[in-house]
């Protein structure tokens, strides 16, 4: 195992470990959900030329995504089902296309990962 899989792992390993991120969900869209920020963590830690510099990325992707994450299960805590727009606002994205068809939560989750994901990208 290679120095980036080590640091990635310890992270993914901190993320599984907070119930904070998931209590809220389905045990396929707690999955989702960490899906998703795993490879989002494992996309930028790769890019590191060196172990200091892959730790420096993986503690500031920490700091971005376990509050987008909390946020996220906050939000569709005790069976709600935010409207898109409501939780776009929520978690502090700028305001984009709604989806013209009702969501599942699933759908939700994507939807709002998908735009922090793009939100992150264009800011970096």
């Amino acid at each position: 195992m290679g120095v980036h899989d080590k640091i990635i792992q310890g992270a993914a390993e901190r993320l599984m470990e907070d119930e904070r991120l998931r209590t809220n969900l389905a045990d396929d869209e707690a999955k989702q959900l960490m899906d998703w920020a795993l490879a989002w963590l494992e996309a930028r830690v790769f890019k590191a030329s060196n172990e200091a510099m892959a730790r420096q990325i993986a503690q500031t992707e920490m700091t971005r995504l376990r509050p987008a994450m909390s946020k996220i299960n906050d939000l569709l805590g005790e069976g709600k089902m935010p409207a898109l727009t409501n939780a776009v606002r929520a978690l502090g994205l700028p305001s984009t296309k709604t989806a013209t068809t009702p969501l599942d939560r699933r759908g939700l989750i994507r939807a709002l990962t998908t735009q922090l994901a793009e939100s992150w990208r264009n800011s970096e």
